[in-house]
C-alpha cells in the first residue's frame, strides 16, 4: 500500500521512496545521520508556509519532508497528522523526544517491519530511490508563493568578479555575437563542482571538461552512471513523441496510443520527474500528450502544463531532434540554466554599456530558485519566464544557437574552435542542446 496524503489531493508515494526519503533527511538535517533507522524526527505539524518553516530551523521534521514528497502546490499546507502517522502504522510509529529547551514534543520513528522491508531491498534498488529523494533537495524548489524555499547550501555570486571575460562585444553588435562571447567565457572560466558546500574533485575548464565533471543528484552519481540512468527513460519519451510527430498515435475513442503505450507514457513521465526531483500533479495521459504535441509544434501560445518538471519531460521526449535539420528540440529551462545563461549575458550585455534589454533576447525569462549560488544579481530587468511556453521556446532556440557556435566556430588556424562533446559511452560526437543543457546546469548552480 502507498502513502497517500490527504491534502495533497491523494498524492501518492511508495514506501520505498518514503523511507529513502527519511534516510537522506537523517543524512542531509539530523545531528545524527547514522542512526536514521533507530532514530527520531519531530512530526512539526504546522499551518505554517514551507519557507516559514525553514526560516523557523525546522527542515528536520515529519512536516518538511512529507512536503517536498508531493507537488508543488501543496507544499504550503500541512501534510501530517496523528491520524497520518496511524493510518500508516505499518510504517511509522508514534513517540516524542526532548526539544533543545527541554520540551517533551511528538515524533515519529521508523518501525521494525519498514527497517526490515528496507534491509530486504536490492542495492540498486536502495540507490535508485535515495536518488529520487535527494534529487528532491537538490532540484528547483517550487511551492504556491514566492518565497525562497532554501532547503540546500545558498550564497550570492556576482558573475565576473572572479574571471572576466575573454572579449566583450560592443552595446550595439548582435545578439549572436553575445551568445559568441557567452560561449567562450564559459569555455575559459574555471569550473568547481561543489556538493554540500564541499568541492568535488579538481576545478575543471573547458565545456568537454566542465560536461565531464557532471553529476547528480549527488557526486557517486557521476556523468556516465547518470546517463546509464536516464537513458533508458528518454528512450521510451522519444519513441512516444515520435509516434505523436508522426500523427500515428491516435486510436479509437481519439485517445493517443494504445493501452500499452498510454501506460509507459505516464510511467515515463513520472520516472523523469523522479530522476529531475520535481514531482507534479496532473500526470494525466492527457496532459503528457498535450506537452509533448506543444514542443514538437513550438507552441508559444500552449496552453499545457510547463514548469521545471514538465520541461524536463519536453526535452527528453524532443532530444531526437538533435539529429534533425530545421527541428527544434527542447532546452531543459530550469532555474540552474535560466540562471546561467542570464547571468553571463546579463554581465556581458551590462559591460558593454547595454542599459536596458529593449527587443534583445526577447521571450528569455527568469526561473525561481534557490540554493547553491542562486538567485544571482543581475543589472538589467530580465523578464519572469517560469511556467511559460513562450520562455521555453525561446530559450531552447537560443541554446540551439550555442550548440551551433560550438560545432561550427573556428579559430584563427581555421580549427575547429571547441573541443568534440563527451558522450556517456566513452565517444565523441558534435554537441547537443542536451549536452549542452547539461554544462549550463552545473554552471547555473
Amino acid at each position: 500500500m502507498n502513502i497517500s496524503f490527504e491534502h495533497a489531493d491523494d498524492f501518492s508515494i511508495t514506501p520505498t521512496m518514503f523511507i529513502a526519503g527519511w534516510k537522506v533527511w537523517f543524512k542531509r538535517f539530523s545531528e545524527h545521520p547514522q542512526q536514521w533507522k533507530f532514530w527520531k524526527m519531530p512530526m512539526g505539524t504546522s499551518s505554517d508556509t514551507l519557507s516559514e518553516l525553514i526560516r523557523q530551523q525546522k527542515r528536520f521534521s515529519l512536516e518538511v519532508l512529507a512536503r517536498m514528497m508531493v507537488p508543488w502546490a501543496y507544499r504550503n499546507t500541512s501534510q501530517v497528522s496523528t491520524d497520518l502517522v496511524e493510518h500508516y502504522s505499518k510504517w511509522l510509529e508514534l513517540t516524542s523526544l526532548s526539544d533543545d529547551d527541554g520540551k517533551e514534543v511528538p515524533a515519529v520513528c521508523l518501525t521494525e517491519h519498514a527497517v526490515k522491508y528496507w534491509d530486504s531491498l536490492a542495492f540498486a534498488v536502495q540507490d535508485d530511490f535515495m536518488n529520487y529523494a535527494e534529487a528532491r533537495v537538490q532540484a528547483d524548489i517550487e511551492a504556491p508563493s514566492s518565497d525562497p524555499v532554501v532547503l540546500d547550501d545558498q550564497g550570492i555570486e556576482l558573475i565576473g568578479e572572479d574571471t572576466y571575460p575573454p572579449y566583450v562585444p560592443s552595446a550595439d553588435a548582435s545578439d549572436e555575437e553575445f551568445l559568441k562571447a557567452l560561449v567562450q567565457w564559459i569555455d575559459d572560466a574555471p569550473h568547481q563542482p561543489i556538493y554540500l558546500k564541499q568541492p568535488v574533485g579538481d576545478a575543471v575548464a573547458g565545456w568537454q571538461d566542465r560536461l565531464v565533471s557532471f553529476f547528480w543528484p549527488k557526486p557517486r552519481i557521476g556523468y556516465a552512471l547518470y546517463h546509464a540512468a536516464i537513458d533508458p527513460l528518454y528512450y521510451r519519451a522519444t519513441e512516444l513523441a515520435k509516434s505523436v510527430d508522426s500523427g500515428s498515435n491516435i486510436t479509437s475513442g481519439s485517445l493517443p496510443w494504445d493501452k500499452e503505450w498510454r501506460d509507459m507514457a505516464v510511467k515515463t513521465a513520472v520516472e523523469l520527474f523522479d530522476v529531475s526531483g520535481t514531482p507534479q500533479s496532473g500526470v494525466t495521459l492527457d496532459n503528457v500528450h498535450k506537452v509533448m504535441q506543444a514542443a514538437l509544434s513550438e507552441d508559444f501560445d500552449s496552453k499545457a502544463k510547463m514548469n521545471s518538471g514538465w520541461s524536463f519531460l519536453a526535452s527528453a521526449a524532443t532530444s531526437y531532434l538533435n539529429e534533425q535539420e530545421g527541428r527544434l528540440p527542447m532546452v531543459w529551462w530550469c532555474s540552474r540554466v535560466a540562471s546561467s545563461i542570464i547571468s553571463r549575458l546579463d554581465f556581458l550585455l551590462a559591460e558593454a554599456g547595454v542599459t536596458e534589454l529593449g527587443q534583445r533576447f526577447q521571450n528569455i525569462g527568469t526561473v525561481p530558485g534557490y540554493g547553491g549560488t542562486r538567485p544571482r544579481q543581475y543589472t538589467l530587468d530580465w523578464p519572469e519566464g517560469y511556467r511559460s511556453w513562450k520562455s521555453q521556446i525561446a530559450a531552447s532556440q537560443l541554446v540551439q544557437q550555442m550548440v551551433t557556435i560550438l560545432n561550427t566556430e573556428t579559430d584563427n588556424q581555421g580549427k575547429r574552435r571547441y573541443k568534440l562533446m563527451p558522450e556517456s559511452n566513452g565517444g565523441r560526437g558534435d554537441w547537443t542542446v542536451q549536452g549542452v543543457q547539461t554544462v549550463l546546469f552545473s554552471d547555473g548552480y
